[in-house]
């Protein structure tokens, strides 16, 4: 698999980084010489140029690549344009675009874009989900306008039982989609498994019903 990512700031730089960390093969782009060179030793190539020319585009042989990513989230009109440009005039397959706004989300879909992802508001709708000293959730993951999954630290009043005879699950109306212990995951745990200190469990149910059972 090969990626391209045209946009080198804090959101580009990362997903370069863990990309190449997967073993991927990337193509890191910006139109400034001192991000290029910050990545050039971690990406399987990097290139300076100015993503809104289209010969330099064609240059990249982009069609070449599994996705690109357009990861100019800051400026709307750019991010925008190139996207139309990947998706309408070069008729590349799998086009991902960052946006900052819900405005700009929807500018790039109706340029084509394939995904469009925003990193602060789904960071914020985590956090939200998480705040408060009485809560014990973590990295909450949105399904649906009140549905979603967390990570939830085994309570200590249920260590040593086993799960099928904990009441948080059905006292919450929570489902239990797997066990993460130390470096192994076990999804859907048989009830006869045998709570230990440091579980993990990745739970699913409304969020007030979350909320309720991670606190």
């Amino acid at each position: 698999m090969n990626v391209a990512i045209l946009g080198l700031g804090r959101f580009g730089t990362e997903l370069v980084e863990e990309l190449t960390g997967m073993g991927i093969e990337v193509l890191a782009v910006d139109s400034d010489s001192a991000r290029v060179n910050d990545v050039a030793e971690t990406a399987t190539l990097a290139a300076e140029g100015n993503v809104t020319e289209y010969e330099f585009l064609e240059s990249l042989a982009l069609r070449s690549y599994d996705s690109v990513v357009v990861a100019i989230g800051s400026a709307m009109a750019t991010s925008v344009l190139v996207t139309l440009t990947l998706k309408r005039r070069m008729e590349l397959r799998h086009v991902v675009a960052k946006a900052s706004t819900a405005d700009h989300a929807e500018a790039l879909r109706l340029a084509g874009a394939d995904i469009v992802v925003s990193p602060e508001q789904e960071a914020a709708i985590r956090l939200a989900h998480t705040l408060g000293p009485a809560s014990h959730l973590g990295e909450y993951l949105s399904l649906g306008p009140t549905y979603g999954t967390a990570k939830l630290q085994a309570p200590e009043t249920a260590i040593g039982k086993q799960i099928g005879q904990l009441e948080i699950f059905t006292r919450h109306n929570v489902v239990l989609l797997a066990l993460l212990r130390e470096d192994t995951v076990t999804f859907r745990p048989d009830r006869e498994t045998v709570v230990e200190p440091g579980d993990v469990w990745l739970i699913a149910g409304d969020d007030e019903q979350l909320r309720r059972a991670g606190s």
